[in-house]
Formats: structure tokens, C-alpha cells, sequence
């Protein structure tokens, strides 16, 4: 529940951002609307929120601030990555199950470095 709500910040907030203040394409090639200051309002709303969850897993703040970081980062690396496969063969979206967000894929995205970086904390480092 914890990674849904810090992924989920990440992709919402660095949208939002990106459309109220954005003008520094990051990628332009990759992704045209990804942009310094939607990603910059996103990582911070995200590390926020993870503060204000992070009773959900017993965290301190700076745990918190840690990992919100550290999601917001990797949510962002995987929805580029996403997005860079999606133009090497030359699609828009990558379904229709969701009209307008980019296709299924692009709801999963921000998991695909996540969720093994958490597998391997875990399981290895903690």
C-alpha cells in the first residue's frame, strides 16, 4: 500500500507540476512532456507524503524522507525507460485499456526499478 500511494504521488504530482510550472524538457527525445520542474514537484510532494504514511511500515522521518526519495527516483528512471521502449518501436501508448493514460504498461511503469530496489533492501540489506 505504502509503494502504490509513494508511485502513484510520483506520477500524479510530477503531471501536475510538469503542466503548472514545467518549461525544461528532461528528455524531449524520450519523452516530451517530462519536464525538470514536474519532476523536481513531484520527487518533493512524494518524499512528503511518504513522511505523512509512514506510520504504514513504522518509520522514522528520516526513513520516510529516504525512501520517498529513493521511489520518486526510481518511479521516474522506470517511467523513462518505459516511455524510451515505447518510442524505439514507434508507439504512443502501449494499449487501449485506458484510454488517454498511455495504456496499461504506463500504470505499471513506475514499479519496474521499485519494486526489485525494495526486493533487494529487504531481503539483503535489512
Amino acid at each position: 500500500f505504502y509503494v502504490v500511494i509513494l508511485v502513484t504521488s510520483m506520477d500524479i504530482f510530477a503531471y501536475l507540476g510538469g503542466n503548472l510550472f514545467g518549461k525544461i524538457k528532461i528528455a524531449p527525445a524520450i519523452s516530451k512532456g517530462k519536464t525538470i520542474e514536474g519532476t523536481i514537484f513531484g520527487l518533493l510532494l512524494t518524499v512528503l507524503i511518504s513522511c505523512i504514511f509512514k506510520d504504514i511500515l513504522f518509520f522514522n522521518y528520516w526513513h520516510a524522507g529516504f525512501f520517498g526519495f529513493i521511489i520518486a527516483v526510481l518511479a521516474f528512471f522506470g517511467d523513462l525507460i518505459v516511455s524510451s521502449f515505447k518510442r524505439k518501436i514507434g508507439i504512443k501508448d502501449s494499449g487501449v485499456l485506458f484510454p488517454g493514460h498511455g495504456g496499461l504498461l504506463d500504470r505499471f511503469d513506475g514499479y519496474l526499478l521499485v519494486l526489485p530496489f525494495l526486493m533487494i533492501y529487504f531481503n539483503y540489506i535489512m
